[in-house]
């Protein structure tokens, strides 16, 4: 009898252990082979794509890889619901070594396939270093060109006809990829590029050595999370939003040593063209836009691993190709760019930027292709940039605010170190343009709407103003200027000058009057006219004379209760309100 009992609990344990552990857990480990020869990399790629349509197929899910190196010749292509993974925790265990092509989701380069639940972790991914690189020296014209990863492939540009950034749909849903390690060897372009894709997490891992192009591109996609990640030696950027992204959350990334190769490359390409060389300045985390929106830019660090006061390497190369007696640059270094973009933050990040080719922090611009995005809704708050010399601190074009001018560009709380000297020709901080279009034989320009600068601290030797406008068409390039307790080298720096409507320092209500400050800006000589309007436009109040003087105190007495919006109207002509200032208040 007791025997019976034993074995009868026996059995129920051992149906315990089955049901109650995972099963995935169990997955059979693929039989890669270890070895160079292409019959064993052939062998190898067929392994692991049969153990990945199987598991797919089955919803078994994990696929288990073996320890050690191995060759793998042939695509992999990625299907719907797999874990994908290293056989332990450390990504070093296993590496697959791609001879000739990519691991992607899509069979073919215009494929636009459907996957979903993809999870690739604790493993290392690399192209074969010995193949074909580009080298810029010799141009040759048969380098590998394809992404070390594909998450979706190449789709229509937006300037594409009938095509617009706006107009979209996931392809690739819920992929995750952890604790990797991706070496593109300096082989191909993008190390992981990502396409039509929707709640995709890269998180934790690290992405080296790019070929010509990107760490990870990013383009029509959504609900994205770029977080904890080492990105390191990359031909053009770190991380860039091409098109058509919304929800991206960029956090917790080291950004080291982008604009290491594709420069030459533009250099050559633009001097072909016979259009006038400027310059390439791609940033480490960059929106090209346009109809980027709702993007997070938080505590990531962005640095340079050369010695001191090093020049980016694609400029003594284009020197020498092109037999040039003094090194050009070119190719220079920005470390935020928020083209096509709206309503984006960048928080707590610390840049550091030791290169005579350092051309800005942040830069934002519109961008109108089929769809015209301008920036809107932009914070920069809290951040720490250093470094030696510059071009431009901070560049600025045609940027739009919502009609309550609450939703312009922000530039408050941050911390500016220069150690060398600002390029530019005013001097100044932030530099602020217009854009120039012409279509159909007129050309329109566009000025930024609101600028909002506060609390700022800044350690420069030469710094002349702290906002600059610059107008070819000599109208503002700057509707209006919040200009509030910003400090250089430990004193109130204030200093504003060029294409600029109006700066204030602040405006406030109290004691049935609203009071401000207004700042004459540098090159101002006129007097000004104020007046306080409804929302339709009509005076509620007389016109008061403003006078030069470095700053100017209003107070105009008007009757308002909590919630009354009012306009604010400011002229350099008496009784004329065309040509105005018009800031948009709210009491509260």
């Amino acid at each position: 009898m007791k025997k019976t009992i034993t074995l009868i609990t026996g059995i129920i344990f051992s149906l315990l252990v089955f049901f109650l552990i995972p099963q995935e857990a169990n997955a059979e480990i693929v039989p890669l082979e270890k070895g160079t020869t292409p019959e064993i990399a052939t062998k190898n790629g067929k392994l692991l794509q049969d153990a990945i349509n199987q598991v797919s197929a089955s919803k078994a899910k994990q696929i288990t890889l073996p320890s050690g190196l191995f060759y793998i010749n042939g695509k992999i292509i990625l299907k719907s619901h797999i874990i994908l993974t290293g056989p332990t925790a450390s990504p070093t265990a296993t590496t697959l070594t791609m001879n000739n092509a990519p691991m992607t989701t899509d069979s073919t380069q215009t494929s636009q396939e459907s996957a979903t639940d993809i999870t690739l972790q604790n493993f290392t991914l690399q192209f074969n270093p010995a193949i074909s690189k580009f080298n810029y020296l010799s141009n040759p014209t048969n380098f590998y060109q394809d992404n070390l990863l594909n998450i979706g492939m190449t789709t229509k540009e937006e300037t594409a006809a009938g095509y617009k950034a706006t107009t979209k749909k996931a392809l690739k849903t819920n992929i995750k990829i952890s604790n990797m390690i991706f070496n593109a060897n300096n082989v191909g372009t993008s190390i992981i590029n990502i396409a039509k894709a929707k709640n995709i997490t890269i998180q934790n891992s690290q992405l080296l050595n790019s070929g010509l192009q990107n760490g990870i591109s990013l383009t029509y996609s959504d609900n994205t999370t770029i977080t904890k990640n080492r990105i390191k030696n990359l031909g053009r950027t770190g991380i860039v939003l091409y098109y058509g992204n919304s929800g991206v959350n960029i956090s917790n990334n080291q950004v080291i040593d982008w604009m290491q190769r594709y420069g030459s490359y533009h250099y050559d390409a633009v001097k072909k063209s016979g259009v006038a060389l400027d310059g390439m300045q791609d940033a480490a985390i960059d929106s090209y836009g346009p109809a980027n929106q709702h993007i997070i830019v938080k505590n990531n660090q962005i640095n340079l691993s050369a010695g001191a006061n090093k020049v980016n390497p694609n400029n003594p190369l284009i020197a020498k190709k092109w037999r040039l007696k003094t090194v050009p640059n070119y190719t220079k270094y920005t470390a935020f760019r928020a083209s096509g973009a709206q309503y984006v933050l960048y928080q707590g990040n610390t840049v550091n930027i030791d290169s005579p080719d350092t051309f800005a922090f942040f830069t934002t611009n519109m961008r109108k292709n089929n769809t015209l995005t301008r920036p809107k809704g932009i914070v920069l708050t809290g951040n720490n940039f250093t470094s030696r010399n510059i071009d431009y601190p901070v560049r600025i074009f045609a940027g739009i605010s919502d009609t309550a001018l609450l939703n312009g560009i922000t530039i408050q709380s941050n911390n500016f170190r220069i150690i060398g000297k600002i390029n530019n020709y005013y001097r100044s901080l932030i530099n602020v343009r217009e854009v120039p279009v012409t279509e159909n034989k007129r050309t329109a320009y566009y000025p930024t709407a609101l600028l909002s600068v506060f609390n700022n601290t800044i350690r420069s030797t030469n710094l002349g103003n702290i906002v600059d406008g610059s107008s070819t068409s000599k109208k503002d390039a700057l509707q209006l200027l919040l200009l509030n307790n910003n400090k250089n080298n430990g004193k109130i720096h204030q200093t504003a000058r060029n294409y600029i409507g109006t700066t204030l320092k602040s405006i406030t209500y109290s004691n049935k009057a609203l009071r401000g400050t207004i700042i004459w800006n540098a090159d101002e000589t006129k007097t000004k006219y104020i007046r306080i309007t409804n929302l339709a436009g009509k005076p509620i109040t007389p016109e008061q004379k403003l006078i030069k003087s470095t700053t100017k105190n209003f107070s105009i007495p008007i009757k308002l209760v909590r919630g009354n919006q009012i306009k604010v109207q400011i002229s350099e002509s008496k009784g004329n309100y065309t040509n105005n200032s018009t800031i948009l208040y709210q009491v509260k």
